[in-house]
């Protein structure tokens, strides 16, 4: 019996800057990418209100989960400060200062 082909999405992309500059970063291969300012990150975004290391996108069974890894300006998923570990849907957005981020299959 073949294996089902995952529904999980295989990029992360964002826009980001005064001209919403689209990017994109690879999915497939990560259980967890860390999303920020330093050049240590898995995917560096150029926004000031970012922290160096500012968040954490992890791979479940069955959908991504965001968490903040306690920056100044907080993530933001669907305008809403999260406080914890948030599972997101295929169709939620989320926001790290200037810089907007889904999830694309």
């Amino acid at each position: 019996m073949a294996d089902k082909p995952s529904s999980l999405p295989t990029a992360l992309r964002f826009s980001q800057g005064e001209k919403g500059e689209q990017l994109s970063a690879d999915l497939q291969r990560r259980d967890a990418i860390v999303i920020g300012r330093g050049l240590d990150c898995d995917v560096v975004i150029n926004d000031a209100k970012a922290s160096r290391r500012h968040c954490r996108l992890t791979r479940g069974d069955k959908a991504f989960v965001l968490e903040d890894l306690g920056s100044k300006n907080g993530t933001y998923v669907d305008g809403e400060r999260i406080t914890g570990p948030v599972t997101l849907k295929p169709s939620q957005t989320f926001k790290i200062g200037d810089t907007v981020f889904y999830l694309a299959l």
